[in-house]
């Protein structure tokens, strides 16, 4: 081999080095970018997944500013702006009152109305559906007429904080109907309209002739139910009425005439082809089992699950294991609140969660909870209502008695003349008062009774009469241990300490008051 030989074969070997050590490089480069593409997707992906995000029908949206706050480890939504999310319209303000309250509030849509106020232990919801209102061209109507009303007990009271009201996320299905899926960085609503598309299928699979159109059993779609009508003739329009799951598993066999979910216990009432009534739970078991003793149920009052019944045109209340507490003989459960509107009274029918006010050939009593009788029927109204309330300083129509006053009353009449029936121990103010009526001046309530034309301070004349019971937070005085105000005579009695000045001279239990209560009790319904 020459010189010139040896040259070329080196620089064809130098030649073949270098590209294999360009290949080589190339390989590394691109191992190198894989390496650091799959680094950046996993910091992508990372960063996608630890990024908030909420979806609506399962469509990602955005998310609203303040849309949520923590507080005591639970998550508040912003109540405006999740109503906005499901096309509610929100209004500053107690709902059915012109004020503009910026601690409460009310939303609608073309169904209902949910309304609340911070610092309550309870919302409310109210049914208004306009005429031909439809969802996924299904024609909605009501069992209820427009303004029924429920009340949903919460133990987490709304929230009022930076002018805005929020809600904790345990209360948001029912509120609004909908079902949600809470997610680490993922929130997910579905609305009553994608859930009542998916039920459809549901039905339509499981071979149901059709799916209750009331609006009250469409809600129940949001608690895992379906109201389904089964028919042996197709073309007829009349159904037998049962309740399935979301998987088409038999909840409540169909076989009643009707079917009506209550969304605040989440119980049915039903209703058999012969008018007997009852309650089912969403186990399927009897709460109070279908009967001819009722024409009608109706829940009087949540958080004591007790309700009323009907058969003609009495009344009675039944608890929530169907034993009657007062039988269906009344001619009104309940009272007309209207006129003691200045009171905010939460319940016409329970006062102070004690007493049932009842109505019997136009007089009034009271039972307890238990089914009592605590007051026979034998007056003539509860309240007094203020004739004239602009030419007579303002004063106020008063059914209840505060406890900051001294007691837990209500305000009984008998014969024209008021006294004030103590729920925790009886008729403790005789029933000699000419008026039993409150005065508002700057902002602070103030309570009088009036005997013989003289106006007197009701707190006082509680104190001075030692017939005050209860704490301004409405504890029994009873209970409560003697404060540092308080003395103890020779004999170990705690006494408590008087008001300092002269005493003035009031009506106590005398022979008059003895003569009217003895004459009331004697009369019997």
């Amino acid at each position: 081999m020459n010189l010139e030989e040896s040259d070329v074969f080196k620089e064809e070997l130098e030649k073949k080095n270098r590209s294999q050590k360009g290949v080589l490089i190339s390989i590394v480069f691109c191992g190198f970018l894989v390496v650091l593409l799959f680094i950046l997707l996993r910091i992508v992906i990372y960063q996608d997944s630890v990024t908030a995000k909420l979806y609506l029908d399962d469509k990602q949206i955005s998310i609203p500013d303040n849309f949520y706050i923590v507080k005591d480890d639970d998550i508040y939504f912003n109540l405006k702006q999740f109503g906005a999310l499901l096309g509610y319209n929100y209004t500053k303000g107690v709902y059915g009152e012109y004020n503009e309250n910026p601690d409460s509030g009310y939303l609608q849509n073309d169904f209902e109305i949910l309304a609340v106020t911070a610092g309550a232990n309870k919302f409310t919801k109210y049914i208004q559906i306009a005429s031909g209102t439809k969802i996924d061209k299904m024609e909605i109507k009501s069992k209820n007429a427009n303004n029924y009303s429920e009340s949903f007990h919460i133990e987490k009271p709304v929230i009022y904080e930076n002018d805005t009201l929020y809600v904790s996320k345990d209360y948001i299905p029912t509120m609004f109907n909908v079902q949600i899926g809470l997610e680490e960085y993922r929130t997910r609503i579905y609305s009553l309209n994608y859930m009542i598309e998916m039920a459809k299928n549901v039905v339509s699979k499981a071979g149901y002739f059709e799916m209750s159109g009331n609006y009250e059993n469409l809600r129940a779609i949001a608690s895992g139910f379906i109201v389904v009508g089964d028919s042996k003739d197709a073309k007829t329009a009349s159904s037998n009425y049962g309740v399935i799951n979301l998987k088409a598993n038999t909840v409540i066999s169909t076989k009643y005439e009707e079917i009506t979910f209550v969304q605040n216990t989440e119980q049915f009432y039903v209703t058999t082809s012969d008018g007997r009534v009852g309650i089912l739970d969403k186990e399927a078991g009897n709460v109070i089992a279908p009967s001819d003793k009722f024409e009608e149920i109706s829940l009087l009052d949540q958080e004591n699950k007790i309700y009323l019944v009907r058969k003609g045109k009495e009344y009675g209340v039944v608890n929530g294991t169907g034993k009657i507490l007062i039988y269906p003989e009344k001619d009104r459960i309940g009272l007309d609140i209207t006129k003691f509107a200045s009171e905010n009274i939460e319940s016409n029918a329970i006062l102070f969660n004690k007493c049932i006010p009842v109505e019997k050939d136009g007089k009034y009593g009271l039972y307890d909870l238990n089914g009592d009788v605590v007051l026979d029927c034998v007056y003539d109204g509860f309240g007094y209502v203020s004739p004239e309330k602009a030419s007579s300083g303002n004063e106020e129509s008063v059914l209840l008695i505060p406890s900051f006053v001294g007691i837990n009353g209500i305000v009984v009449n008998y014969n024209d003349m008021y006294g004030i029936y103590d729920v925790n121990v009886g008729l403790t103010v005789p029933t000699v008062f000419e008026k039993i009526y409150s005065r508002t001046k700057n902002g602070e309530i103030t309570y009088y009774v009036q005997y013989n034309g003289e106006e007197m301070n009701l707190a006082d004349y509680l104190r001075t009469s030692n017939l005050n019971t209860v704490d301004e937070e409405g504890r029994l005085l009873s209970d409560l241990q003697a404060t540092d105000q308080s003395q103890t005579n020779d004999s170990g009695t705690v006494v408590e300490e008087q008001p300092s000045g002269e005493s003035t001279e009031l009506p106590v239990e005398g022979e008059t008051v003895e003569t009217q209560a003895d004459e009331a009790t004697e009369v019997t319904e």
